[in-house]
């Protein structure tokens, strides 16, 4: 279960009926306090995630001086005391400084993280307390070559490659070196995202580097939720290849297509689609506005309409501006029928999908006002983005996906980046809110 995933509990809470003469026993006291814990716990699970509440910090250290001469080398570090609570909301508290060797091997070739948490230890799992009167709750530090899942609340994370691990602090805490501290990923303990967003991209004819290239495209777009859309938070964004039992256990809200990946469909993998639209997430195809033959002509109607909104009002002025929207008008009609040439293989699927045309009502659309409000779809490189739907298919002309980060150029001003990326979060909220009311009436197996 994802760490954002809502907790589940398939059994009601049991406390203790209290009533006069009620013979209290070890157990039944017991009992009494597991309800609060698991009150408490549940409703930390509920409404937050788990993190790191203030200090433990780490810092690089010379070995203590009781150590045998075998382990006095450079892998000792310090974790300074602070208070945690893991995922379950049971709080991590280190008292004092403790002083913690890094054990793992080298890598024989390459380079390999190693991974430094904390876990939550209850002291009734332990042995040799039950003859104490008091018992501390502790914890455990755990060092681990995979990332921290499950309870487990992230100290750092450091870089080994082959030969001697020699530890030291970050010489740029932004971007840390081999054998250095990375405390980049350390979470913070705050309240939970409601939203937890899942995308799945379909990998059949790209190349690792498109791959990569898409993944970063939403993980910009992710990173914008904080600022943006706080109730959102993105988990994961996984290719895959478009097979039922993939998408089935992934479970994403958007499957995203290159238009080029659509028109390659198999009948197979369009029954694949026509299943997972079943789930009541949505499906993105994207196309540029070069590839759709539309950004040439955009380009000059948008020039056409700055001329016309600059000519003076006179009236002799009165003909060169019909002239202007006429010709406006012809590159407007131009575009719609490229746009429906490039539509026409989806709509042709959607029609045998079943899927009803929902463009005529676009402006009523949640891509269109959910959260945020859009009399105009943005512009990307001069261009005005083109969106077309069919139930849980959406369809845009426009590279707006490139437009969620900076380009290499540094060439996008920070009003489009930002309409990019809140019209990004209308489409992920989309694909959440659609996927959330279909599961709802789904009936459990």
């Amino acid at each position: 279960m994802s760490p954002l995933s809502p907790p589940r509990s398939f059994e009601p809470f049991q406390r203790l009926q209290v009533s006069d003469g009620l013979l209290i026993n070890a157990e039944r006291w017991q009992q009494a306090h597991r309800y609060h814990r698991q009150r408490q716990n549940i409703q930390y699970q509920a409404l937050n995630q788990g993190g790191i509440v203030w200090g433990l910090g780490i810092c690089e250290i010379a070995p203590p001086t009781d150590i045998a001469d075998e382990f006095r080398d450079r892998r000792w570090l310090e974790i300074q005391p602070g208070l945690a609570i893991d995922a379950q909301g049971n709080p991590i508290v280190v008292p004092q400084a403790m002083a913690f060797r890094i054990a793992s091997a080298p890598p024989a070739q390459g380079l390999q993280f190693v991974y430094l948490s904390l876990r939550y230890v209850d002291p009734d799992t332990l042995q040799g307390q039950s003859d104490r009167e008091f018992v501390s709750e502790t914890f455990r530090i755990e060092e681990t070559a995979t990332p921290p899942q499950g309870t487990q609340v992230e100290l750092c994370r450091i870089l080994l490659q082959p030969g001697e691990v020699q530890l030291q602090s970050s010489l740029n805490v932004l971007a840390p070196g081999i054998n250095q501290l990375d405390l980049r990923n350390r979470m913070t303990a705050q309240a939970r995202a409601p939203l937890d967003i899942k995308v799945a991209l379909t990998a059949q004819g790209l190349t690792p580097e498109g791959i990569d290239a898409i993944a970063t495209h939403f993980s910009s777009l992710f990173r914008s939720f904080p600022a943006l859309y706080p109730a959102m938070q993105g988990t994961s964004i996984t290719p895959v290849n478009l097979q039922p039992e993939e998408l089935h256990s992934l479970a994403p809200h958007l499957l995203y297509l290159t238009y080029p990946q659509f028109l390659s469909l198999t009948p197979a993998a369009r029954d694949t689609l026509r299943q997972y639209l079943a789930t009541g997430a949505i499906v993105w195809i994207e196309i540029s506005a070069q590839d759709a033959k539309i950004a040439d002509f955009s380009a000059v109607r948008q020039q056409l309409n700055v001329a016309i909104a600059n000519l003076s009002p006179k009236p002799e002025f009165d003909d060169i501006r019909q002239d202007l929207e006429a010709e406006s008008l012809e590159m407007q009609t131009l575009i719609d029928r490229y746009v429906l040439n490039c539509s026409a293989p989806i709509w042709d699927m959607a029609q045998q999908m079943g899927l009803p045309d929902e463009s005529a009502d676009f402006p009523n659309h949640p891509l269109q006002n959910q959260p945020f409000l859009f009399g105009q779809l943005p512009i990307i490189e001069g261009c005005p983005l083109y969106v077309l739907t069919w139930g849980g298919v959406v369809f845009s002309i426009g590279s707006i996906s490139r437009a969620w980060g900076l380009d290499s150029r540094l060439s996008l001003s920070r009003e489009t980046i930002r309409a990019a990326q809140e019209w990004g979060i209308n489409l992920l909220h989309f694909g959440w809110r659609r996927y959330q009311l279909t599961q709802l009436q789904q009936r459990e197996l």
